[in-house]
């Protein structure tokens, strides 16, 4: 209680944590989707070398993300005896790490950008992967060389049957400008050798293969219509962000900074949805118990 009042009564406490929320909800999506990708790899279908680092680099970093916006709501509390939080907060930040860095899978997945964004190939669906096999081509580790001739399906698909949800429509504008900034704006030579200006490229490139998969596995898993536009409310944001960030690097260029400013959306405010999903939110206070 604060100043005589609830702090889920504040607006920015309210939006802390539906951002939390939708963020872990797109983690498990996407996660789960991945998967399949895992399972199904092959010789002909190695799609997983791109999905596995953003599963290091991608999930990893939203849930730095939930901690950070769960921490500014509990504040000091997170701090008091035998609480779990604190532990969570030092430890969340080791995920992204323990698997060679943001920055090397970033460099990694870049790889794979014009092939996945502009020359898609004809794949025969990929199912939902629960059950038990022997998923030998996995653990074998197979061949990791020549990232850049990995082909992809088309990525739009998926965009298009969430179509009529007004924030999945800002992001596939946005995934779209990416498409035309590969194709007129992409980083020269002399570009490609700073990391600097290519992470933040990276950036927003992962954001289309995050979104991509968290709409595979929604339409498989059936989920709610207002929580995934509250989600790629907050995509539409970060994608925002990074095309500001690539806005300022040294290096960009006068039609890479224009691209970048152009690229920059407002997402869809939907006081009603909003609503919605935070009392989805609001109801998981005291849903969880510890195991005594």
């Amino acid at each position: 209680i604060l100043y005589g009042r609830p702090v889920t009564a504040f607006p920015h406490v309210r939006r802390e944590l539906t951002d939390a929320y939708v963020r872990l909800v797109g983690m498990k999506l996407f996660s789960d989707r991945a998967v399949d990708y895992f399972r199904t790899a092959g010789p002909e279908d190695r799609r997983y070398l791109l999905f596995n680092p953003m599963t290091k680099m991608k999930v990893t970093t939203e849930g730095e993300k939930v901690i950070d916006l769960m921490w500014d709501v509990i504040a000091a509390k997170g701090f008091e005896k035998d609480n779990y939080f604190a532990q969570a907060a030092v430890e969340i930040r080791g995920l992204p790490k323990l698997e060679g860095t943001v920055h090397v899978n970033l460099a990694l997945i870049l790889k794979f950008m014009r092939n996945h964004l502009l020359d898609p190939a004809a794949y025969e669906p990929v199912p939902t992967r629960l059950h038990a096999a022997d998923d030998d081509f996995l653990f074998r580790q197979g061949p990791a060389r020549g990232l850049g001739s990995v082909r992809f399906h088309d990525w739009r698909p998926a965009f298009e049957a969430y179509a009529h949800l007004s924030n999945v429509a800002q992001f596939r504008e946005q995934a779209d400008a990416l498409c035309e900034f590969v194709r007129t704006a992409a980083p020269d030579d002399e570009q490609s050798r700073d990391l600097d200006l290519l992470l933040a490229v990276g950036q927003l490139f992962a954001l289309v293969v995050h979104g991509q998969l968290v709409l595979e596995q929604a339409a498989l898993a059936g989920c709610d219509e207002d929580v995934l536009d509250e989600l790629f409310a907050v995509l539409v944001r970060d994608f925002s962000a990074h095309a500001v960030e690539l806005h300022g690097k040294d290096s960009a260029t006068e039609e890479q900074q224009l691209w970048a400013l152009g690229a920059v959306r407002r997402p869809a405010v939907d006081g009603a949805r909003s609503q919605r999903v935070w009392q989805r939110v609001e109801a998981l206070s005291g849903a969880y118990e510890m195991m005594s």
